[in-house]
């Protein structure tokens, strides 16, 4: 803020007069302008997602290859032990709870049970705790 003396008071020279600078008017922000900075902002959202979806990508491949590898020799073994029991009784114990009756057919990645109240219960093997 400049001050300066008011020389119109000349009796009076210790009075100062503050004179405000007439502040520039902003130009205002065109409506293209608006969308152009939006358009960058959404390219540089875009392209962050991108990159976490390859890192993504590439995490759940990895995963995918642990999981089809382990245990696949085991699946092996338990499904010759399953052949051998074939049409005869047997009880699976899965997180959801035991499961009684003859065992009726063996898929590739399934087990088939018929209960001794007639309903037949589809087994994934990756479900399968224990059998007896």
């Amino acid at each position: 803020m400049r001050r300066y003396w008011n020389r119109s008071h000349q009796k009076d020279c210790n009075f100062i007069v503050g004179k405000r600078k007439h502040k520039r008017a902003k130009k205002p922000i065109t409506v293209l302008s608006k969308l152009n900075r939006l358009r960058r902002r959404l390219i540089h959202s875009i392209s962050q997602i991108k990159i976490q979806l390859r890192r993504l990508t590439i995490r759940v491949n990895a995963l995918q290859k642990q999981v089809e590898n382990y245990g696949y020799a085991d699946w092996n073994n338990v499904i010759a032990y399953l052949s051998s029991r074939l049409n005869t009784r047997i009880t699976i114990e899965t997180p959801a709870g035991s499961i009684f009756g003859s065992l009726v057919s063996i898929g590739d990645n399934y087990i088939q049970i018929s209960e001794p109240n007639g309903s037949i219960a589809i087994i994934p093997l990756s479900n399968i705790l224990s059998i007896e």
